[in-house]
């Protein structure tokens, strides 16, 4: 991811808000790392649905579904206390690689692919 452009805090909910509707359905992996160990895949090529960030809770969130329209299958990865937020875009056009650190330590990326349909 480079180069990258850090995500300033205060606006993070609305940076994924608008993210989230540029973005809705598009095909995503989802990659996550504890603290010193490796990126292990959590998703690939699912749906995105939602890229979200809860100031109450302090929490990161990305939906996504696999699955067709009328009986897709749901998963929500969480991010507890994230600290960082970076993007692999330095203008305001969508990134295809988001990175948000968590306060633990552990790492979530998430790539976006460009294409319009998800093989299923």
């Amino acid at each position: 991811m480079n180069p990258t452009r850090e995500i300033d805090h205060e606006s993070w909910g609305e940076y994924f808000d608008a993210l989230s509707r540029e973005l809705l359905h598009a095909p995503v992996s989802i990659e996550v790392a504890q603290p010193a160990g490796p990126l292990t895949l959590e998703a690939q090529r699912v749906a995105l649905h939602a890229l979200a960030y809860d100031r109450r809770d302090d929490v990161f969130e990305v939906a996504v579904s696999r699955g067709g329209p009328r009986l897709p299958s749901v998963l929500r990865h969480m991010v507890d206390h994230p600290r960082r937020v970076a993007v692999d875009s330095q203008t305001m056009l969508a990134p295809i690689t988001l990175s948000v650190d968590a306060g633990d330590g552990g790492r979530t990326v998430i790539h976006i692919e460009r294409e319009a349909e998800i093989t299923s």
